[in-house]
């Protein structure tokens, strides 16, 4: 089954303007907008800016603020829910208290006109605001813990780690600790460091 990506970064550490010239290109600038993934562009430093930053959906300062912006921290997600949490309570509670301010001072004007009936709707009216406040608290509680399970399951499925557990390996030139993508950079005899799950080794090419 072909996996579909989350999201694309488009990047490209600082340079002259003739380095990022490639990023002003229009087909390119074309394939971004109409990607269907998100596109975060981070090209050059905060400073610099080129087509693909205004036709991409996310523009980021520089490749390690992409790399943040589409791995976002769990722990932070987190203490967003529980505070989210806190104030969805404390809300709760604020309007049940002026509902209760309320029928306090509407039981007081009605003892002096003693309509009973009166006094057992407004009753009914607190009774049934409570409730409502509480079953909406729970939802939107229950909504941001699946948001922040979904941005977890994210996370643990962008970790390098477990992406080396289920076999692959990461390989870079020993000297210039460059990762290989291809095999032309590895013509001739070289020496290499592969990386996998459980720690790493040396090796060398052949022709």
């Amino acid at each position: 089954m072909k996996l579909k990506p989350d999201v694309i970064i488009v990047a490209r550490g600082g340079g002259s303007i003739e380095d990022l010239w490639a990023f002003n290109d229009e087909r390119g600038a074309r394939a971004i907008f109409a990607s269907r993934v998100p596109v975060i562009s981070a090209v050059g430093h905060e400073t610099d800016f080129t087509i693909a930053d205004f036709v991409a959906d996310v523009r980021a300062p520089t490749p390690s603020g992409a790399a943040e912006l589409a791995s976002p921290d769990a722990r932070e997600l987190r203490a967003n829910v529980r505070f989210f949490q806190q104030q969805l309570a404390q809300l709760a509670l604020d309007q049940i208290a002026d509902a209760r301010t309320h029928l306090s001072r509407q039981m007081y004007a009605l003892q002096r006109n003693a309509p009973d009936a009166r006094v057992l709707n407004d009753r009914q009216r607190v009774d049934d605001l409570a409730r409502r406040l509480a079953t909406r608290a729970h939802q939107l509680i229950a909504l941001k813990r699946e948001t922040l399970t979904g941005a977890a399951r994210h996370l643990a499925a962008l970790n390098p780690e477990a992406t080396l557990a289920r076999g692959y390996a990461i390989v870079r030139e020993k000297e210039s600790g460059r990762v290989i993508k291809s095999k032309n950079q590895v013509a001739g005899r070289k020496s290499i460091r592969v990386r996998v799950r459980d720690g790493e080794f040396e090796a060398e090419t052949k022709n």
